[in-house]
């Protein structure tokens, strides 16, 4: 979905969910942004995972998730990828969390870009995300300015700058884009 649909705040609302909570011992948030690089994500899922006895002096940063992560069910988000230049690193990362013997684990990731979703995608439980419907956004606006969807009748000469406002934000609630 296009910038200020809402991506991040879905996610945010799931990642902090007491149901998801009880179900993910491991919880890891990771703002990709822009170029998907991998010696990054992995340092920051190394830093995201708790050290485990058996882990072993040396270890490379893939090893070291590997064993962290092998008996352990994960939630790992990956906000806001823009580009991932070589695929080999996503499925390099997908190879090193896999290697998790739990059942259930998952990868939410959140793109402005379809072909970034199509590349991601290993189910077909993929959710694009499009601005409220225009009346639904009207009532929002308004219930924001005025508190209620309703312009008290002294301030009719707001309505003007309210529709220019929300022609330039078009449905969507946040003015990012």
């Amino acid at each position: 979905g296009m910038g200020g649909v809402g991506k991040t705040t879905l996610i945010q609302h799931i990642y902090r969910d007491q149901q998801v909570l009880n179900n993910f011992p491991v919880m890891i948030w990771i703002c990709a942004s822009f170029n998907f690089n991998l010696d990054k994500v992995l340092e920051q899922i190394k830093v995201g995972t708790r050290p485990v006895e058996s882990e072993k002096e040396g270890s490379t940063t893939e090893e070291l998730i590997e064993e962290r992560l092998k008996s352990k069910r994960f939630l790992l988000v990956l906000d806001d990828i823009w580009q991932i230049s070589n695929v080999d690193d996503w499925e390099k990362l997908m190879s090193i969390l896999n290697q998790s013997q739990e059942k259930g684990s998952m990868v939410l990731v959140t793109t402005r870009f379809r072909a970034i979703a199509q590349m991601v995608k290993t189910t077909g439980h993929s959710i694009e995300l499009d601005g409220l419907k225009s009346g639904e956004f009207r009532k929002l606006f308004l219930t924001f300015v005025f508190g209620d969807e309703q312009c008290p009748r002294d301030k009719h000469f707001l309505l003007e700058t309210a529709d220019k406002i929300m022609e330039k934000l078009k449905v969507f609630p946040s003015p990012s884009r």
